[in-house]
């Protein structure tokens, strides 16, 4: 795979893609990030290196060297990555957020999909899974296998040992009678199931480690000035996905945007639960949250969202092997970087494209 085939491009927002800070666009990996929190009216971005505006949504990343256009009566909040709250002025202005100390920041630039697809009938340990933890009682939850009655769940780690079986759901909150997760250690669910187990899904790193206690009361600490702000659920919950990716918290980001969905259809949250998957290495998940956040933009009028779904689905395609869905995705994704004015993602698409389309 080429570097350029590796890129994930974010609107993260923290994922950047709409808002999560898992995955940042090339060259910002470490750069605070603010999400737009609230919309009334009609807001406009354009970033840094495009040369045309593009409608700006709930949950979008902006950064230092974007320009917002608000029009007319129209009104836009931004949550800063210091965890304070800006309005954006009217008219065409930079981002209103000052900060030198950013409490939510972007993570790896890099997202290099897994290259294989496990087979439906080895279970797989979604969650949690690549991922650091800040709750001693997380949920673990699996796929389903075909044809199976029943479950064993088991969880190890320095010093323990812990199994049950589980009959007729996918999902179980690790209980408080188990032996407790210790600060510190690492830890990695396994499930087992028709005589298949988890632990056949290639790829390393696919365990959890549960912070030390300083790092936890850091958190802690931030997640109180969030819900100090005052802003509605969503935005809330936002801000906490946000937080908790951008300390490796991926497990806890994603259970905040998987709630978020349900009540609010945006598509930059699709986006950023896409990302997320993606980076503890749940391609499929990955894919099917992608095509719903791409048909979220369309809706929408939401011309990143569509440039950034359709070029995180031609990576998650070559991935899996499939070239022609691969090179159709990509090819959609250079229209849309086109008509932004984006020329540098426009070129690293046109990369990617070459080498897929080579004989």
């Amino acid at each position: 795979m080429t570097n350029a085939a590796r890129l994930l491009i974010f609107t993260i927002l923290i994922v950047a893609c709409g808002a999560v800070p898992t995955a940042a666009p090339a060259g910002r990996s470490g750069e605070g990030v603010n999400l737009v929190v609230d919309v009334q009216g009609n807001l406009s971005l354009k970033r840094r290196g495009w040369s045309e505006y593009a409608p700006a949504l709930f949950g979008m990343a902006v950064h230092n060297g974007d320009l917002l256009r608000l029009e007319g009566t129209s009104q836009a909040t931004v949550a800063c990555s210091d965890l304070t709250l800006a309005k954006a002025a009217g008219g065409v202005n930079s981002v209103p957020c000052k900060v030198t100390r950013p409490v939510l920041v972007y993570g790896d630039s890099l997202i290099i999909p897994t290259r294989a697809d496990t087979p439906s009938d080895i279970p797989i340990a979604i969650s949690p899974r690549k991922t650091r933890l800040l709750n001693a009682y997380p949920t673990l939850r699996w796929s389903s296998v075909p044809g199976a009655n029943s479950y064993k769940i088991t969880v190890r780690g320095p010093n323990l040992t812990w199994s049950t079986d589980v009959s007729g759901k996918t999902e179980l909150v690790y209980p408080n009678s188990a032996p407790a997760l210790q600060p510190g250690a690492t830890y990695k669910l396994t499930v087992q199931a028709n005589n298949r187990s988890s632990d056949e899904e290639q790829g390393a790193g696919l365990g959890f480690t549960m912070l030390k206690p300083e790092e936890a009361q850091a958190v802690r600490g931030s997640e109180a000035r969030i819900r100090n702000l005052g802003l509605a659920e969503p935005a809330t919950r936002l801000l906490m996905a946000n937080l908790y990716a951008s300390q490796g918290l991926n497990a806890e980001a994603i259970d905040q945007l998987q709630e978020l969905a349900k009540a609010a259809q945006e598509p930059a949250v699709l986006r950023s639960l896409g990302d997320l998957y993606l980076k503890v290495g749940l391609n499929r998940l990955a894919e099917g949250t992608y095509i719903q956040a791409l048909d979220l933009s369309q809706k929408a009028n939401d011309i990143e969202g569509q440039a950034a779904a359709n070029n995180a689905l031609a990576l998650v395609y070559e991935a899996l092997g499939n070239n022609a869905e691969a090179i159709q995705r990509s090819q959609k994704a250079l229209g849309w970087y086109q008509k932004l004015g984006d020329s540098n993602t426009a070129k690293q698409i046109q990369d990617r494209l070459a080498s897929l389309q080579k004989p």
